[in-house]
Formats: C-alpha cells, sequence, structure tokens
C-alpha cells in the first residue's frame, strides 16, 4: 500500500547547538516544528500534534530555546490540519513519536482517533502527561501501545530509544520507497548526512539507531529540518 507524507508547519523556533549536536555550542540555529498527515488506504493518519501550549512550553525550555516558540495564528494544529481538508475529530489514527509535550500536547482534539504509542517507555513518560492528556489516553479502546510492527498496512513502527525511552520511528511506504519519520532522533539533516549525533546522548547508541533506521528505510527525514518543507511540500 503506497502512502503520501504531507509535512504541516506548526510553528518554529531557535534551539541552542548543545542540544542539536553532541559537542555543540551555545549558537542557534532554526528548527520547524511539524504535524505529519499520511494519506492511504484507511487513513489519513497524522504523526505528532504539535504544541497546543507554546508558552509553557517556551518557558521549560528557555534555557536551550532562547525566544521560544513562534506559532503564527494559522499554525495553531486544528487550523493548520483544516487548512489541509483534515477535520481533527474524523481522524481515525495519530502516532506520537515520543512522548515529549510539543509532539502530543494536541492529542485530545483527535476525538474518535485510535493511538499508536511505543510500549517501550511508556510508563516512564506516562507520570509527566498533563491530566486532559492522560484521561484521554485511558478512555476505553483509545491507546495502542506497540512495538516494532506495522500498524495499518504500509505503515509499520520502528522502536528506536536515544531520544526518549519510547522515541520511535514510523515507517511509511510511498511511491520513492520507504521513508522513516525519525522524530527527535535526528533532529536536522545535518545530523543525518555528517553522522553527527544529537546532543545530551550516548554517542553509540545514537549509531546503533540510525544504523537499524537506515536498514528499515530507503529515506530518513529528521523531526525539525526547515528543508523538510522543499522536500515534501506542505
Amino acid at each position: 500500500m503506497m502512502w503520501t507524507l504531507t509535512p504541516v508547519r506548526v510553528g518554529e523556533c531557535d534551539v541552542r547547538d548543545y542540544i542539536t549536536f553532541a559537542g555543540g555550542d551555545q549558537s542557534v540555529r532554526r528548527f520547524v516544528l511539524y504535524v505529519w498527515i499520511l494519506r492511504g488506504p484507511g487513513g489519513p493518519i497524522i504523526v505528532d500534534t504539535g504544541p497546543s501550549d507554546p508558552e509553557g512550553f517556551s518557558r521549560s525550555t528557555a534555557e536551550y530555546i532562547p525566544g521560544g516558540v513562534r506559532q503564527a495564528p494559522g499554525e495553531r494544529t486544528p487550523v493548520a490540519l483544516r487548512a489541509h481538508g483534515i477535520e481533527p475529530a474524523e481522524v481515525p489514527s495519530v502516532i506520537i513519536t515520543h512522548l515529549h509535550p510539543d509532539h502530543y500536547d494536541f492529542l485530545p482534539i483527535f476525538e474518535t482517533a485510535r493511538v499508536f504509542i511505543s510500549g517501550q517507555g511508556f510508563e516512564e513518560g506516562r507520570p509527566a502527561l498533563p491530566p486532559e492528556v492522560a484521561a484521554y489516553l485511558e478512555e476505553s479502546g483509545r491507546l495502542r501501545l506497540v512495538g516494532d510492527e506495522e500498524v495499518v498496512p504500509g505503515v509499520s513502527i520502528l522502536h528506536l530509544g536515544v531520544h526518549s525511552p519510547c522515541s520511535q520511528a514510523v515507517v511509511v511506504d510511498t511511491d520513492a520507497g520507504r521513508a522513516a519519520l525519525m522524530g527527535d532522533v535526528a533532529y536536522l539533516y545535518d545530523n543525518l548526512r555528517e553522522d553527527r549525533p544529537i546532543g545530551g546522548v550516548d554517542a553509540a547508541v545514537w549509531h546503533r539507531a540510525i544504523a537499524r533506521a537506515r536498514s528499515a528505510a530507503d529515506h530518513l527525514v529528521p523531526g525539525h529540518d526547515p528543508l523538510v518543507l522543499h522536500e515534501f511540500g506542505g
């Protein structure tokens, strides 16, 4: 089953290099925040949700995201998705790459969705979930804890860890080959092209995770590179 991938921009920020790269310094570079629309049989599927509280997220990350998240009114996730013809309440499936708030905050707007989160590391991340997100995930039949498996034909999950215990790639069959949405295991194309680990992780573990992703996909897509919009449109 072939799928199409559409990145939806939901904000931007400047991130210090010691987060982006192992051994990085205090300089900054621009990140773009994305929600992904996967269109195919049984879709659409949404990957990640964007931040519902960019001001709160910015306060909690001010040390390494100076200036915080910049988000135009049209970049709020519900508005941005509707501009692409997607009504959040009608989306059947959402996949979360990892349990950090800029990736899961808007989950409750997906009123009828099944939510796929890695079973590895979920319990570690659960205590930090806001009450409204925790209650949403506890609704009967909502949460699907997954491992390395195909969740629908043509869309698979690959657990990677590294950035967080539950970090997972979403591997999608497309006309151009298999694409792996890497979440925050790789922030930028430079992490991948230059084989430069992200900051704050075990470099050897990161290299093993990247090798594992490369063995499963033809193309690795980083989580926050502005160039993603040029590559995939959106």
